[in-house]
């Protein structure tokens, strides 16, 4: 049975720059026609709050959260932020949580990092129990919860989306979750990517095509690709140091690049580090080139089953609103009816 064709959208991501900047950012993206508004969060803006200014400046807007680590707030505090920005965006808001780091969590936030697969599964089902307005009591191996219950009611059922990278959370997010938010995954994996997720899927009665899939993807639209792509190892480049991110690059096929990478951070070798960042590495983690170029690559992951593509400016803020400009429109005229590994069905 062939799907109807599928409404690709085009969002953009937050913070760039200040607090100060973010609704004037987002109004920019919306004027040049992008549905959605995505907030990432590593150690800037508060997502929650960012969000909320945006529903404020922006009434109507779909916002989600692409995403914030789930173990740097309690499960409480997540149900509580997640409730106030259902109201405010009219039940447009998207819960998108992901597990971060070692160094974000444990270091960071002194926050534990252990059992990382059943800390999630649970943070998923007890904000299911928050969110849904009982009672919860709840007694996880990571998590628990007495007797809380939101002083408040939600708009609507508000879908919880996991950030993803390696086959176990692959696959629970195909389990559990209303949708996936990927990160410097190249379109040339999503077919291995989205399949474990489909497999999670249909391995817990799922139906995989109800599973939305949004991508963040960092664009450098240059003239010089080099430079783009030196530009990505500076700004990007320790992730792929990260054991998240490492495995996730060994396994889709740069594997040379992740031991590299592995064995000079070892060592406290940032320049072999530096070095382990490829040409192709660069282009796996982020969108470089020129305008045809950086279009063609966002019309490629819609595409590959990408259903959300968040662009990430990486630019000046003044020529932000420029290369916004310079993609918007990419995906018209797209047919994806029988395209994208989950999107599609056999």
């Amino acid at each position: 049975m062939e799907r109807a064709a599928k409404n690709v959208r085009l969002g953009m991501t937050l913070p760039m720059g200040g607090a100060d900047t973010a609704v004037e950012l987002a109004q920019a993206a919306k004027d040049r026609g992008y549905e959605e508004i995505w907030m990432a969060e590593v150690n800037g803006g508060d997502s929650y709050a960012l969000a909320g200014a945006v529903a404020q400046g922006l009434p109507g807007t779909r916002i989600g959260t692409a995403v914030v680590p789930a173990q740097t707030r309690t499960p409480m505090m997540h149900a509580m932020a997640a409730m106030t920005l259902s109201q405010l965006t009219n039940g447009n808001f998207i819960l998108g949580i992901g597990l971060s780091s070692p160094n974000i969590v444990q270091d960071w936030a002194g926050q534990p990092y252990n059992k990382p697969l059943t800390r999630m599964r649970e943070h998923v089902e007890v904000l299911r129990q928050m969110l849904s307005g009982q009672k919860t009591t709840y007694e996880g191996r990571t998590l628990s919860a007495k007797g809380f219950r939101l002083g408040g009611a939600t708009v609507g059922e508000i879908p919880i989306y996991l950030g993803a990278l390696n086959k176990g959370m692959l696959r629970l997010t195909g389990a559990l979750a209303d949708g996936i938010c990927l990160n410097m995954v190249p379109e040339s994996a999503l077919p291995q990517v989205l399949g474990e997720v489909r497999a999670g899927a249909e391995e817990a009665g799922r139906d995989p095509g109800a599973i939305e899939v949004v991508a963040r993807l960092h664009v450098v639209m240059v003239d010089d690709p080099a430079m783009g792509r030196n530009l990505i190892r500076t700004v990007f480049g320790a992730y792929a140091a990260t054991p998240g991110y490492n495995k996730c690059f060994e396994w889709i096929g740069f594997g040379e690049e992740a031991r590299q990478i592995r064995e000079a951070f070892a060592k406290g070798d940032r320049a072999g580090v530096a070095a382990g960042v490829t040409d192709r590495l660069c282009d796996a983690m982020a969108v470089v080139g020129d305008q045809e170029t950086v279009r063609a690559r966002i019309r490629a992951y819609a595409e590959a089953g990408i259903d959300v593509c968040v662009v990430n400016p990486i630019a000046d803020l003044s020529a932000v609103p420029q290369v916004l400009e310079d993609i918007s429109g990419c995906l018209d005229g797209l047919d994806l009816r029988n395209s994208g590994v989950i999107r599609a069905t056999d």
